[in-house]
């Protein structure tokens, strides 16, 4: 069956949203939260409609919308630790989104956030800076 033109347009957004996901972003961006918040709709939208996909690609594209809110969600915690903590009961999509990806672009995107939180609990941890040196602390003069 064809996709519709609603679910063409939420697997365009995804895509989209997944690639912002996975870049390093400003902490003013605020793009990103609109674009979940517009998947958010499209998906109930797709769920009330008459010719939906099958509830195995609705249930995927819930998961990875999921995902992402989620990931919104952790990225606004005050600490590493606690960030970290919250990306682990993240659970990314299990499917590619689209037919050129070999690993699903929400695993990448669960891999490279939890890489990024370890690496700020360490410097955080050992009290260095992102490039592994030292911070200097004028106060324990």
């Amino acid at each position: 069956m064809a996709a519709s033109r609603l679910e063409l347009n939420l697997v365009r957004l995804l895509c989209r949203c997944e690639t912002m996901a996975a870049e390093k972003r400003d902490p003013d961006e605020w793009r990103l939260e609109k674009y979940v918040g517009a998947l958010e709709d499209m998906l109930q939208a797709l769920k009330t409609q008459a010719s939906k996909p099958a509830s195995e690609v609705i249930n995927e594209y819930s998961r990875k919308v999921d995902f992402l809110k989620g990931m919104l969600q952790a990225e606004k915690l005050t600490s590493s630790s606690e960030k970290a903590l919250a990306n682990q009961f993240l659970a990314p999509g299990r499917v590619p989104t689209t037919a050129r990806e070999r690993v699903p672009a929400t695993k990448t995107v669960h891999l490279q956030s939890r890489a990024r939180y370890t690496s700020e609990m360490r410097s955080e941890l050992l009290g260095t800076d992102s490039a592994g040196e030292p911070e200097l602390d004028v106060r324990k003069r």
